[in-house]
């Protein structure tokens, strides 16, 4: 990965997350092991993009997957506002898509999440911007710069 924020590394060298494969992060952003990334500002949460993967376990629709995580969404959070999923591009996937979710947690301020949904055979790679509310428009372009550089790794094995 490239030790200077907004400059890719070639993908021999990049950091890797299971499948997922980080060449670079924005300006700004710091790099957090088998985590992601995150944007601290002064006075402010920090803002993250989780990195995480799961597998299918039956048939081989990510819109099935991701019905149940909204089901999960509603019994987690106190009234979730769900938007999506909508259909997303990613290089090399199978399908993909973007599914938002606004909350508030016990502190009372507002959350918002962006996830992006990227299927490949039987494998789901999940990108999760946490934020706050307030602060979705200073990071928004950055999680999009950030999701333009990850590709998918092979399959081990």
């Amino acid at each position: 990965m490239s030790t200077t924020p907004g400059q890719p590394a070639g993908y021999a060298n990049a950091a890797r997350i299971g499948r997922w494969i980080i060449p670079a992060i924005p300006f700004g952003w710091t790099w957090i092991p088998d985590f992601g990334i995150q944007k601290q500002a002064e006075g402010v949460v920090p803002s993250n993009v989780f990195l995480r993967e799961d597998e299918l376990l039956a048939g081989n629709q990510l819109e099935l997957y991701i019905k149940a995580q909204i089901t999960v969404m509603q019994r987690t959070f106190l009234e979730p506002v769900i938007a999506g999923p909508a259909p997303l591009a990613f290089p090399d996937a199978t399908e993909a898509a973007m599914l938002m979710l606004k909350h508030r947690p016990m502190h009372q301020v507002t959350v918002f999440q962006v996830q992006h949904y990227v299927r490949s055979g039987k494998w789901i790679g999940i990108a999760t911007l946490t934020t706050l509310e307030s602060e979705l428009l200073k990071v928004r372009a950055d999680f999009d710069q950030f999701m333009k550089l990850l590709r998918i790794g092979p399959e081990a094995g």
